[in-house]
């Protein structure tokens, strides 16, 4: 007994002496925290790995609401005649017997097909400049903008890739590949009036990253990690120019913006610092309703910013920032009334459905929730999105459809009384059961000046 009891002494105050050095590791972050907190993040990314279903891609849920297909409904007589642009991906409309579907089409309201653009199959195959994590990757589409000829520019996104961007394709209307370019390109973008391209674009930093001429450090667990730029493209996809977002917050004495951890309000630890997820730019006909603006003015959203804003690209400067109401917004987009309207994913109640569309006035800040109204009865579907998002105003700004992306869900409503006018559900048949499909974007066709097929794929 003597001999046992220094024994069970010393291994209790090793024991004691390991778990006070653990706790100091982990407070004062040395050795091995570094090490053990890598392997926690790895064994968390291949558990996530582990659940990606990759044979129901592109799936959100089995609809058990009764709808077998895509459904068109009006839900007021005052619903518009514009024809709507959809974009798809490989399960919309497809056809098991010749492995053909739908990249993107245009119907009408009551769902008469009136053209559409053939899924192009894998286009980024063999994946370069990138890295697959796990044993499968794939693409998926994101943003579109359809041109009056009936070309389309469609942006994609990786799956089990880093970085996620994959690139941007342009398609002629009897869905053949103009070109590609596989580029960081990602997210919405928009199309100027000469044909130029403003796309989020990624930069590839090393962690720790320190922002110039600021007392701040982004500091990310991995090695490399992005974050975005604004690219500008020609009509033929050849990069013209590129504006470093975070310079541009930077040097517009916005980097307060840049979020600090209670520790050390140096550091800033994050691996997803902006998440630039959309850019528009100022029309002509728009620029007469913003007084502080000017044509050629990009409207940028910063998903992990909370926030907002128009930057000058000439100056490269922020003109105008906004951060309050919204919550991993989406979707900004020039109303009139010197008025922006937006895509919030989390900012509202949840007791109102969590998503909402909000109305924000430039000049003096102030939010407005568009849809769903306060007091006003909810519909019955639930109205949110947890990520994406976007919405698209008809040509007077009185009406936008609202895509909730992963509900496979537009709805048009009307902006002054918050009504919904219709409805469209994109639920196709996959492996013999009715599936939800995202919906990324949809938008207005105010007129068809191509010759159409009838949704015959050639």
């Amino acid at each position: 007994m003597k001999e046992l009891f220094p024994r069970i002494l010393f291994i209790f105050a090793v024991s004691v002496l390991s778990f006070a050095y653990g706790f100091f590791s982990h407070w004062k972050e040395i050795f091995p925290y570094r090490l053990l907190h890598e392997a926690n993040l790895a064994f968390n990314a291949i558990m996530e790995l582990g659940n990606e279903k990759i044979e129901l891609k592109n799936v959100d849920f089995w609809d058990e609401t009764g709808l077998t297909g895509p459904s068109y409904s009006s839900h007021s007589a005052d619903t518009s005649e514009e024809n709507i642009f959809i974009l798809g991906n490989e399960r919309t409309y497809a056809d098991e017997a010749s492995v053909e579907s739908f990249l993107a089409w245009i119907a009408d309201r009551d769902g008469n097909i009136l053209h559409a653009w053939k899924d192009p199959g894998e286009l980024w195959t063999p994946l370069e400049n990138r890295d697959a994590v796990g044993d499968a990757w794939r693409s998926y589409p994101v943003g579109a903008h359809l041109f009056a000829n009936g070309d389309i520019l469609v942006s994609y996104q990786g799956v089990n890739v880093f970085p996620v961007p994959m690139g941007i394709a342009r398609f002629d209307k009897d869905s053949n590949l103009l070109w590609k370019n596989g580029g960081y390109y990602h997210h919405w973008f928009s199309v100027g009036k000469d044909g130029e391209i403003y796309v989020p674009d990624t930069i590839i930093g090393q962690s720790p990253l320190k922002i110039d001429d600021r007392k701040k450090t982004i500091v990310c667990n991995q090695a490399l990690f992005p974050y975005e730029s604004v690219s500008v493209l020609d009509g033929s996809g050849n990069k013209i120019r590129e504006i470093d977002v975070l310079a541009a917050i930077s040097n517009s004495d916005l980097a307060g913006l840049i979020n600090s951890n209670s520790k050390n309000a140096e550091t800033v630890e994050t691996c997803d610092v902006l998440h630039l997820n959309d850019v528009q730019v100022l029309t002509d006909e728009l620029a007469g309703e913003f007084p502080g603006f000017e044509s050629g003015d990009l409207l940028l959203s910063f998903r992990s910013l909370n926030g907002i804003g128009v930057l000058d690209p000439d100056t490269e400067l922020f003109k105008w920032f906004y951060v309050g109401s919204s919550q991993h917004q989406h979707s900004p987009r020039f109303r009139k009334d010197n008025q922006v309207m937006l895509f919030d994913n989390y900012g509202g109640r949840i007791s109102r459905g969590i998503s909402r569309v909000l109305t924000v006035d430039v000049t003096s800040h102030q939010s407005t929730i568009a849809f769903p109204r306060v007091n006003s009865e909810l519909p019955e579907m639930p109205f949110f999105s947890n990520t994406a998002g976007h919405i698209d105003l008809d040509k007077s700004g009185d009406r936008v459809l609202v895509s909730f992306t992963h509900q496979g869900l537009v709805w048009e409503i009307d902006i002054d009384s918050g009504e919904i006018l219709w409805q469209f559900v994109n639920t196709h048949p996959v492996q013999g059961r009715p599936a939800r499909i995202s919906v990324y974007t949809a938008k207005y066709v105010e007129q068809i000046a191509f010759p159409t097929n009838g949704g015959t794929l050639k």
